[in-house]
């Protein structure tokens, strides 16, 4: 849990983030999240860390592309909340990120949570792509 993260109707704050469940200004969902500042929050399939190990995986060229956004920017910062323990990307995933001057984090998913909310506050170009929380991960 988070020491009151206070949802803002404006934006995707995460209020919650435990096994089984991650919030979005109090809404529940159980899987993992593509989650964007304001606009939609997507569900996605992927569990593990091994599902986006793959440098091929439309998200990642939707990210790339600054497609997610409203105004067709690239993030700043791409934050990938790994679960409950941290794990990181192979390079051939993070290389694309870096040369296009996209920074990428990867950390446990509650951390991510946190950091995401931050950065959101401070009007930062933030994604975060959180898996969900799990006992196996």
């Amino acid at each position: 849990m988070f020491a009151e993260a206070k949802p803002n109707p404006q934006q995707n704050t995460i209020t919650s983030c435990v096994n089984g469940s991650i919030e979005i200004n109090k809404t529940p969902f159980a899987s993992s999240l593509l989650i964007t500042p304001i606009g939609s929050v997507r569900e996605l399939s992927a569990r593990t860390v091994q599902d986006l190990s793959t440098p091929d995986l439309p998200v990642w060229t939707e990210i790339l592309s600054g497609a997610l956004s409203e105004n067709g920017e690239k993030p700043e910062v791409l934050i990938i909340g790994t679960g409950n323990r941290q794990a990181f990307l192979p390079p051939s995933v993070l290389a694309p990120f870096y040369q296009a001057g996209i920074g990428v984090e990867c950390m446990t998913s509650g951390s991510a949570a946190r950091s995401y909310n931050v950065l959101i506050s401070e009007d930062r170009r933030v994604l975060t792509l959180i898996l969900l929380p799990t006992e196996e991960n």
